[in-house]
């Protein structure tokens, strides 16, 4: 009996070191372009990356639900000799995924305020306060600032990478496909992946947020959702002059209309 698991486990383990290759740009399958009074998500990414780490809830909104998405590129990154190639591998992955590109060339509080302004988006997507990484902690700091500032009332969903979420409230399923989407766009940022193949372990890591998340969301004891890959957020409304309650909490299941 231990064989099979042996077998099992260095199967799996295999997974993680299949080379994939970086997706060739002829291929992204076309997608209509939303209509202009679509609702629209911001992405405020720290990195170059983000948008894939984190985009399983703004790539349904844009395939099912025909939002109109925009990742804005804080920062990209600190190397200033990876920053040029970083933009580029940023626009392929973008492509990739249906996503709008907002390249600021301004400092990051003012563009993050600047993205604000002009696309009024329905929703705003950023990392946690806690997320163990500082450009993160500073983008969800820039964030939260430019949105009390501004003063209009906008739904946030708070995401996870460098340290999961302590209270989660949405849980968004992902098919395999959709996955499979996801670690292609990652796979666009060659460079980093070069150092780090962290794109292969993305679908590890989204099959252990059904198991963990799963609970956290809808409470302890609760038999886990239908559906293999999951990516948590904690969903936050401001009202136009201060930070509700948390939202309900929600399981947005494969199939289910938003």
């Amino acid at each position: 009996m231990s064989d099979l698991y042996k077998d099992w486990v260095q199967r799996f383990a295999a997974l993680l070191h299949e080379p994939l290759p970086v997706p060739p740009t002829g291929d992204v399958p076309a997608l209509a372009e939303p209509p202009a009074d679509a609702p629209r998500c911001l992405l405020l990414s720290p990195h170059p990356d983000d948008e894939c780490l984190t985009g399983a809830l703004p790539l349904r909104l844009r395939r099912e639900a025909g939002w109109q998405v925009v990742n804005v590129a804080v920062t990209l990154g600190s190397a200033p000799a990876r920053q040029a190639a970083r933009a580029e591998e940023l626009r392929a992955a973008c492509a990739r995924l249906g996503f709008a590109l907002d390249l600021p060339d301004e400092p990051p509080p003012e563009a993050i305020a600047r993205a604000l302004t002009v696309h009024r988006p329905q929703l705003v997507l950023m990392p946690h306060a806690r997320d163990a990484q500082p450009t993160h902690q500073r983008v969800h700091a820039w964030g939260c600032a430019a949105i009390e500032a501004i003063g209009r009332p906008v739904d946030v969903a708070f995401t996870e990478f460098w340290s999961t979420l302590e209270r989660p409230n949405l849980l968004v399923l992902s098919d395999p496909a959709t996955t499979a989407d996801l670690v292609a766009a990652l796979a666009c940022h060659e460079g980093e992946v070069a150092r780090n193949p962290y794109h292969l372990r993305l679908p590890a890591g989204m099959a252990d947020t059904v198991r963990r998340a799963g609970e956290l969301v809808m409470g302890p004891g609760m038999a886990p959702p239908r559906g293999d890959f999951a990516t948590a957020y904690e969903r936050r409304r401001f009202d136009g002059r201060q930070w509700l309650d948390a939202e309900a909490p929600r399981i947005w299941q494969l199939g289910e209309s938003w």
